[in-house]
């Protein structure tokens, strides 16, 4: 790519707090970019901004400039310097990759990287010195945490169900999530599974540990991971154990278990809910209860089926050979119902629903005919919606250019720019994904020919099947839903053939 070529350009700032001295940052680094680009005579097509650390790429706006940078909406990436992007080896080098396979420049205002130049040849240096500082602080903020552990305040970003933090010690919620965790003790060591235990807390409507949290993923029902967890905590005999895991890099997050001897402990640290007597005998319970089950068998319907009311998948049953509602199976009738239906019974009214169906839209060539001249009629329309949303999207990108000379003109002022050209950007979205869908159309109606003949070997193979195999079945029903009636709605792939 030549110097002289009009680039369109991505910036990308990153600052680790929204503390007042960043966001003054903040404000003089855009400046620097809209100086640079004017300077080349480029093109500003978006900035990107994250108030997050560097060593990970699960950044909101790093996410999405790296799902832009695949949809090919800039040329190059501006960054300050290469730790703005990434603070780890891995991840630039994942960057890098990405920015070669779609001929993406990438340039720090620093001078350290200039693809354009072919200045890359101390990517690694860079990617490494940045990746070892990020080391160095995370070992400072480790080992600050595991002093405060040994002097017995509790570090966890949550405190366990059952217990609240005040002055970072654990002490005794009053509310009924202690009853919670004593029922949960009583009902294991009196011979009930973690997941009937999980059902019965359910149907009891006792608020889960992610409610108690304030986690907005958190689940309507209790699980029976949670109860396991809960069962295996030593906080609840007083004890404060903590550092029983720890991630293995600023790179990899990944948490590897500590050994038990490794664990920092504070004995009776705070009030227990569980007796160490009960505690221990539910760890014994619990070794003694654990066998690994086998890998589950996949059935024909599997992946296939689904609840019309609560829309989980149906579980394969051995003893009763059929399916039953996921969430009854789990959670039991406070979810769901059991919406039970014959494996047997059902393959036999799918292929009758098969062959009535094939009867009525199949009958002569005439309407394979017919189907191929509304294709070709409407590629044609599609096409000349095309073209005229990619004069659209040029005419924007051209008033694009003018205005980021405008800008560092000081002309027009930066909301002035902002304002028209994020009007100009969700326009050239809109059309993008306007055209991204009649691309995907002409594709699909390119293929209906095709489609015609693989659905007439498939229609008759049906017309001469006595049985429903695997292969047959995902070939021709995208989903099948049984309601609480007992009654089979069966979606078919080719449900209406006039569709193409």
């Amino acid at each position: 790519m030549r110097r002289k070529q009009i680039l369109r350009c991505a910036v990308y700032v990153r600052v680790s707090t929204d503390h007042l001295e960043q966001k003054t940052s903040l404000e003089n680094q855009k400046h620097l970019f809209y100086s640079y680009i004017e300077q080349q005579g480029w093109e500003l097509a978006e900035i990107y901004l994250d108030i997050e650390s560097g060593t990970t790429d699960k950044r909101e706006n790093f996410q999405r400039m790296i799902q832009d940078a695949e949809k090919g909406k800039f040329d190059c990436i501006l960054a300050k310097e290469l730790s703005r992007l990434a603070r780890n080896g891995e991840l630039a080098y994942k960057i890098k990759r990405v920015l070669q396979s779609r001929k993406i420049q990438l340039i720090t205002l620093d001078g350290a990287i200039n693809t354009l130049e072919d200045n890359t040849d101390k990517f690694g240096l860079y990617a490494w010195l940045y990746e070892e500082e990020s080391q160095r602080i995370s070992r400072r903020i480790q080992t600050a945490l595991k002093q405060k552990a040994k002097r017995g305040e509790y570090k966890g970003s949550n405190a366990p169900y059952g217990y609240e933090v005040i002055d970072k010690k654990l002490v005794v919620r009053k509310d009924e999530t202690v009853d919670v965790i004593k029922l949960i003790f009583y009902l294991y060591l009196q011979g009930k599974g973690i997941e009937a235990i999980a059902r019965h807390l359910d149907s009891l409507g006792y608020p889960t540990p992610a409610h108690i949290a304030g986690k907005k993923n958190a689940g309507q029902y209790w699980q029976g991971t949670s109860v396991k967890l809960i069962l295996k905590n030593p906080h609840y005999v007083g004890d404060l154990v903590q550092g029983r895991s720890k991630v293995r890099s600023v790179v990899d997050k990944t948490r590897d278990d500590i050994p038990t001897g490794e664990w920092i402990v504070i004995p009776n640290s705070h009030e227990p809910i569980i007796s160490r007597e009960d505690f221990e005998a539910v760890q014994d319970m619990l070794k003694s209860r654990y066998k690994k089950r086998p890998k589950a068998k996949k059935h024909l319907f599997t992946n296939v089926i689904y609840c019309s009311d609560c829309g989980t998948s149906l579980w394969y049953m051995q003893d009763r050979k059929g399916y039953v509602c996921g969430r009854y199976r789990k959670h039991g009738k406070n979810a769901c119902t059991s919406h039970f239906v014959k494996e047997d019974g059902l393959k036999n009214a799918i292929l009758t629903e098969l062959r009535a169906l094939i009867n009525n839209v199949i009958n002569s060539n005439d309407m394979v005919e017919s189907l191929v001249n509304k294709v070709n009629k409407t590629m044609t329309g599609e096409k000349k919606k095309l073209k005229k949303i990619d004069d659209e999207v040029l005419q924007l990108k051209e008033e694009n250019k003018e205005l980021i000379k405008l800008l560092a003109r000081k002309i027009i002022t930066e909301s002035e720019y902002k304002e028209t050209t994020e009007f100009n950007r969700r326009i050239i979205i809109e059309l993008q994904q306007n055209k991204l869908d009649i691309t995907e159309r002409l594709h699909d109606h390119q293929e209906g020919n095709n489609d015609l003949v693989k659905y007439q070997k498939v229609i008759d193979e049906i017309l001469q099947l006595n049985d429903l195999n695997e292969e047959l079945l995902h070939r021709v029903i995208e989903r099948i839903e049984i309601t609480s009636e007992k009654e089979v709605n069966v979606h078919f792939r080719f449900a209406n053939p006039l569709s193409f």
